[in-house]
């Protein structure tokens, strides 16, 4: 499988091959989505190696007691059956004379354009548009177009939703009302095993020859957590078949699902998708480019010059910038960031200090509003964080190394893997050891309100959770025989290393956390002191001052080296030396050819 960066002008990444064992690269690079969903880019017609997949920002869901909560699959409507007098389209036979696959980063829009000769010598040029709407955030659209170049064919097309997708084997949903309006739409309820959130997915479809809409009823299937619509239409040679699919999806667990009954929330689904069909698929994605433009690039327009990578380098921000608008829920501040956005189940769709070290500078200088929402977020969730400091011993607020809901608390995996050597389940430590993240929630709060001036948010989110992160640190320093203060047993960023003591991040970011604690209570004192009030008597903050005082004064800092090297824990500079050059001169760097 290649990428073609050509044209990376006219801000498109495409792929120029098609591969069926590596299916999974454009379907997570290539995917789609507003930041309430995501949706895989997977190929219409089904692949043994695919991995079909849309999820919805928030609704977790734990498969059973021994699993972790995770952002469930829900059921696909993207996949249909196409089959041309008798042969079904698949491109793992018969031979293909162009292939391309296109992401038009700036509209949101995935094309996939093929010319294939079928085992029977049929010559078909097809192609698909699909695009998850910015604009109102519940629809996904599609088109499909069948041309036959070689004679007259009958096209027979079975499209729905399918509900028996999986979270690699975990069923996370049981089966509600399936219902076929009108002899043409589709809709299928759904509700999460343990969280209770019910889901409505609504489909419906629009069929025309060369323009004609062709009006008839649909065969109807009804199975085992699968509703379809079946169509056959006869297509003469050089005539463009199009079938237009409008689907719609909202849940109970939507922000502004308050109030709303899941009988309405149906409604509301028929309802998106009678709208869609009058709009038609040209219409849908000219609102949702239009948002794109409004929301990010007319906003945000980052504009790059000089040698020949300039080009390629101006595509990457892009890039950038189009993944993290479809991976931020925007809408909501009871929901983050997880570390694979909408894209896969990667993570479990779970949220770390991602966010607030390495996307949240982006969206405060960019989108405050984001941000904002953002930091909300952790305020929200300081029951979990007080929580998982007082079941270790602390006081304060410990925050999650992973964090979904807000009131999940601590979400990180007991085990993952496979030791090689010992046949054993890999016990992941972070949730555990991994307490850097406490240091990063305070910072990017702190961060967050030095960009945007929005005092508005200290005042009532930003000064209580730094002072409570500051609680916790010195709540977890420990005496040494040497008269410091040490962090001992932890995991730092670098998470190769496992069980270390004072590690360098770590004791740096606490001490930070404390200093700035300390600052704001001397602030407050003497220029909120009706807000001083409030949090002094909620986190005693005269008690917490002086440990705050002896915790800076005391705690451990790993110093730099003769040679400027600033060990970055107890242990690293007895770490036997390791030779990269090997590495470094690899040409390849994820399947990439590197020119």
């Amino acid at each position: 499988m290649g990428m073609d960066y050509s044209r990376v002008r006219d801000w498109i990444l495409r792929e120029d091959c098609f591969d069926p064992l590596r299916l999974g690269k454009c379907e997570s690079v290539m995917s789609l989505g507003n930041g309430y969903l995501g949706l895989r880019s997977a190929t219409e017609e089904r692949y043994l190696r695919e991995t079909r997949g849309m999820f919805v920002a928030g609704t977790f869901n734990k498969f059973d007691e021994n699993e972790v909560t995770e952002l469930p699959n829900a059921a696909d409507m993207t996949a249909m059956e196409l089959t041309i007098d008798g042969e079904p389209f698949d491109l793992t036979v018969g031979t293909m004379e162009e292939y391309t696959r296109e992401l038009n980063i700036r509209t949101g829009e995935l094309v996939r354009r093929v010319l294939w000769i079928s085992p029977a010598g049929r010559r078909i040029r097809f192609a698909s548009y699909r695009t998850v709407s910015l604009k109102n955030l519940h629809e996904i659209a599609q088109r499909v177009e069948i041309t036959p170049l070689s004679g007259d064919v009958t096209v027979s097309v079975r499209s729905g939703i399918d509900a028996t997708v999986t979270n690699t084997g975990s069923q996370h949903f049981s089966e509600g009302d399936k219902r076929f309006y009108d002899k043409k739409a589709i809709q299928f309820v759904l509700r999460t095993t343990q969280s209770g959130i019910d889901f409505v997915q609504t489909t419906q479809h629009r069929l025309a020859v060369d323009g004609r809409v062709q009006e008839q009823d649909a065969q109807v299937y009804i199975e085992r957590r699968e509703i379809f619509a079946g169509y056959e239409v006869k297509v003469r040679q050089d005539e463009c078949f199009a079938l237009e699919k409008y689907s719609s999806v909202y849940t109970t667990r939507d922000f502004d699902a308050a109030g709303r009954t899941t009988a309405e929330l149906q409604e509301a689904g028929l309802t998106a998708c009678r709208e869609m069909e009058t709009q038609g698929y040209a219409g849908i994605l000219a609102d949702s480019a239009a948002q794109w433009e409004a929301e990010v690039w007319g906003r945000t327009p980052i504009c790059i010059e000089g040698n020949a990578q300039a080009e390629l380098n101006q595509f990457a921000v892009r890039f950038a910038q189009y993944h993290m608008r479809i991976m931020v829920p925007a809408q909501d501040n009871r929901m983050n960031i997880g570390a694979k956005g909408l894209s896969g189940e990667g993570y479990k769709g779970h949220c770390f200090w991602d966010t607030e070290i390495f996307l949240l500078p982006y969206y405060s200088f960019t989108a405050p509003e984001i941000a904002r929402r953002l930091e909300e977020y952790r305020y929200l969730s300081l029951p979990g964080a007080h929580a998982k400091a007082a079941h270790n011993g602390y006081r304060g607020a410990m925050f999650p190394w992973e964090s979904a809901w807000l009131d999940d608390g601590e979400v990180t995996p007991e085990y993952c893997d496979v030791d090689i050597l010992t046949g054993k389940p890999v016990k992941v430590w972070s949730g555990i050891l991994e307490q850097h993240i406490t240091s990063d929630v305070a910072f990017g709060a702190w961060q967050y309100a030095a960009i945007t001036g929005d005092e508005d948010f200290m005042d009532q989110y930003g000064y209580e959770l730094i002072f409570d992160t500051a609680i916790f640190w010195a709540s977890r320093l420990e005496a040494g025989e040497d008269g410091c203060y040490h962090i001992n047993d932890v995991v730092g960023p670098d998470e190769f290393r496992e069980h270390v003591n004072d590690n360098a991040f770590t004791n740096y970011m606490a001490k930070w956390n404390m200093e700035k604690a300390l600052e704001y209570y001397e602030l407050l004192k003497t220029e909120k002191p009706e807000i001083f009030a409030e949090l002094n008597e909620k986190l005693q903050l005269d008690a917490a001052c002086e440990a705050w005082q002896d915790g800076c004064a005391h705690i451990f800092l790993p110093q730099p080296t003769a040679e400027n090297v600033l060990p970055q824990d107890d242990r690293c500079l007895r770490c036997r030396a390791i030779d990269l050059t090997k590495d470094q001169q690899q040409e390849h760097l994820g399947g990439i050819q590197r020119d």
